[in-house]
Formats: C-alpha cells, sequence, structure tokens
C-alpha cells in the first residue's frame, strides 16, 4: 500500500534542497546578461576610429611634404648664395693690373692705359615665369631668353700686363646652367642635376664723374648688376631668385700728366 509522505519528510526535502548549491547557467546565458557593446556600438566606435587615424595620417603627410619643400628651398637658397658670392669675388677682380705702377704717370716714361678694364654684358633673361621667391634686386618673368653672357679681364699675375685667354673670364647661362671659363674652355659651374639656373640677367651701369671744367676728362665708374633665378630640380614648383649689385673698383681713369693738353683738359 502507497503511504504518502508525511509533512516533516516534506519540509526536510525542501530545506536540502535549498542549501544544496546550484548550478551555473551556460555561457552564453552570463555574457547576454553581463554588461557589454552591441554591435551597432562597436561598428560606430569602428568608424570614429578610423576617421581619427585617417586624420593623423593626413596631418602626418602634410607636414612631412611641408618639412621636404623647406629642405629644398633651403638648400636651393644656399646655392644661389654661392653662386653670387663667386661673382662678386670675380667682380670685384675685374680690371686688376699685373703692374698697376704703370698705369701711373712719370716724367720719364709716361703712363699706360688700363687694358684690363672692358667689360660686357649679353642676352639673358627667364626660362619661365618666376613663382615664389627671395629676392634682392627685383623680380621679373616671362620668357625673355634662354642664354646670356657675362664677360671680364683680370690679371692675376703680376708678369701679365695685356689680356689674353687666362685673363679673360666669361660666365655663360645655357641649358639651365652657368658654365665659366677656365684655362680658355667653358666648364660647368652649376650641376643641373641638383638645381636648375632658369633666369639670368647681367647689366653693366657706367656713370661719368668730370674731374673738373666740362671739358676735363671723367672718371667712370661701373655698376655690374646681376640677378639670378634657381629652380629646384626635384620640385619645379620651389622657384627662388637672388640679385647683387657690385661696384668694379678699377676705374677706367685719363692717364694723368702735368700738361692739360695732354690730359685731355682745356685748352
Amino acid at each position: 500500500m502507497f503511504n504518502s509522505p508525511s509533512h516533516q519528510d516534506c519540509a526536510a526535502r525542501a530545506r536540502s534542497w535549498q542549501s544544496a548549491p546550484r548550478a551555473k547557467p551556460p555561457l552564453a546565458a552570463r555574457i547576454s546578461a553581463s554588461a557589454g557593446f552591441t554591435l551597432i556600438e562597436f561598428m560606430v566606435g569602428l568608424t570614429i576610429g578610423l576617421v581619427v587615424v585617417a586624420g593623423a595620417l593626413s596631418w602626418a603627410g602634410q607636414s612631412l611634404a611641408a618639412q621636404v619643400r623647406q629642405r629644398r628651398s633651403w638648400q636651393l637658397h644656399q646655392e644661389l648664395r654661392a653662386i653670387a658670392s663667386q661673382l662678386q669675388m670675380e667682380l670685384r677682380r675685374a680690371g686688376a693690373h699685373g703692374r698697376p705702377s704703370q698705369l701711373v704717370w712719370r716724367a720719364d716714361r709716361g703712363a699706360s692705359a688700363n687694358p684690363f678694364t672692358e667689360i660686357s654684358a649679353s642676352g639673358g633673361g627667364w626660362s619661365g615665369a618666376s613663382s615664389g621667391t627671395s629676392s634682392s634686386a627685383g623680380s621679373s618673368g616671362g620668357n625673355l631668353g634662354s642664354s646670356g653672357t657675362l664677360r671680364l679681364n683680370r690679371a692675376l699675375d703680376r708678369d701679365i700686363t695685356q689680356p689674353d685667354a687666362s685673363t679673360e673670364v666669361t660666365f655663360r647661362w645655357l641649358d639651365g646652367r652657368l658654365d665659366q671659363t677656365i684655362g680658355g674652355r667653358f666648364q660647368p659651374w652649376t650641376d643641373p642635376a641638383l638645381m636648375q639656373i632658369s633666369g639670368f640677367s647681367a647689366s653693366v651701369h657706367r656713370v661719368p664723374h668730370p674731374l673738373g671744367p666740362p671739358c676735363a676728362p671723367a672718371v667712370e665708374t661701373r655698376t655690374v648688376q646681376v640677378l639670378l633665378q634657381g629652380q629646384s630640380t626635384q620640385d619645379p614648383k620651389i622657384q627662388q631668385q637672388l640679385g647683387l649689385s657690385v661696384h668694379v673698383r678699377n676705374d677706367p681713369a685719363p692717364i694723368a700728366s702735368p700738361d692739360p693738353a695732354l690730359a685731355g683738359g682745356c685748352p
């Protein structure tokens, strides 16, 4: 015969079930029940992160490109300054005589004119429009020419009293470079692989200064003005101009003589 459990048995079983440890829920149930990001939130966060990274990379690229342009512009400026320094040195020596004492009048032998005073400039221009620059003698644009020369004479040896191939110095602008005569032959002065000379202009300004009355002889002062334009070979957009003005020291002067008629003075 089936005996139903007593009230005491049911209470004991209830107490044992409550005190027994409960099994943990499955892993999927625990993950879904815990706090976290949804798929939409994850995609929004990923998009924002990508935008921030793209902006940082773009800024870094622009900063690096600006630094490279600045370095190339500085190199171009230094190259032009080196050329201008050499030109200035040669122009200041223009007209130098090997024996300057022969140019001074003396009663026993007279005097002779300085044969090294000739200086000339021809041609010149710009192979393209100038775009942004550092200039101290003005700027010019347009296709005005593709070649130019600046020619002078000077004697560096005391035994040289007449011009020859060794005393003539010519600077030539041709095919984007500057050449200089060395030993009577043109030698490249600049490297087109590093810098293109896109503009060259030279002019000689002569000013006479009378030594006395209107019919008296005059001393002629000469000023040479040179304007250079360089262009970076690596970045043609980088261009700079540099100008210099040099007063030639050895000015042509009349032969001094105590007789005004011999000296070109008034009769």
